[in-house]
């Protein structure tokens, strides 16, 4: 794996490290760095010398969501391909809520869409004060819909009407308030504090990390049923192929205010 990789991984003895590597896309998710994503996971999964992950992105934004451009590529395709498609983000997000080994986000800059689901997926999320959040798909003519599952157990279904439906920016404070991080500190501290808390963790048992979160799953899986999830894969692709997705995808790349019908 290059350093032109869409995503890298790396070791520091008991720890692993995958860092998204698109920014000059502010990280945006694509079907390219989906599938890495899912191998690189699915390879420490099996690795018996790892017991943590920590997860980070390369440049000044954690991740800006799904990559427009090739979201706008695949709502044109067939309804078939377009609900696979969706299904990539889908299984990630099941994998890394499902993960063996406690995983450790660390997020700065925008932190945006499909970016809040990943983080909602990790069990440990710590936040610069300069990160930026948003549900953001409502203005492109999107729901935020892959992400539900496991966004509206967090931050209830008041806050989740009020952000998916007016798709306003919020801060590293609120989202500390709303549960989808659990710590803010410096830009400056971020990579410490990360390293000193994968460091606590390695303290533990790592039988007992692993049971522990599948005891958490096993209490909440009503949430995260496979039936909710394709469900949600195809309600993505249905609104992927609507004629306001099209527009306002458009209108996000041509950098003008989408016109409704």
């Amino acid at each position: 794996m290059t350093s032109q990789s869409p995503i890298l991984v790396s070791y520091e003895d008991e720890i692993s490290i995958i860092t998204l590597n698109r920014p000059e896309k502010r990280n945006a998710l694509d079907g390219t760095l989906l599938q890495a994503w899912q191998a690189i996971l699915e390879d420490i999964a099996s690795n018996k010398k790892i017991r943590v992950v920590i997860l980070k992105g390369n440049g000044a934004h954690f991740c800006a969501g799904a990559d427009i451009a090739a979201m706008q590529k695949i709502a044109k395709c067939s309804e078939d391909e377009n609900v696979q498609d969706a299904m990539q983000l889908a299984n990630l997000l099941k994998t890394i809520y499902t993960f063996p080994k406690p995983v450790v986000a660390l997020v700065q800059g925008a932190v945006m869409g499909g970016g809040l689901g990943v983080i909602a997926c990790c069990d440990i999320v710590i936040a610069a004060d300069n990160a930026a959040f948003c549900f953001s798909e409502a203005k492109m003519g999107l729901t935020p819909s892959v992400i539900s599952p496991y966004i509206i157990p967090l931050i209830g279904e008041r806050a989740a009407r009020y952000y998916y439906l007016t798709a306003e920016k919020f801060s590293a404070k609120e989202a500390l308030s709303l549960q989808l991080v659990q710590q803010v500190v410096s830009e400056k501290q971020l990579s410490k504090t990360g390293s000193e808390l994968a460091l606590t963790l390695l303290k533990n048992s790592p039988h007992a990390l692993s049971e522990a979160k599948k005891l958490i799953q096993h209490v909440t899986q009503e949430f995260y049923s496979d039936k909710l999830i394709t469900f949600t894969a195809k309600h993505l692709a249905h609104m992927r192929a609507s004629d306001d997705a099209k527009e306002g995808l458009s209108a996000f790349l041509e950098k003008r205010a989408p016109l409704w019908k």
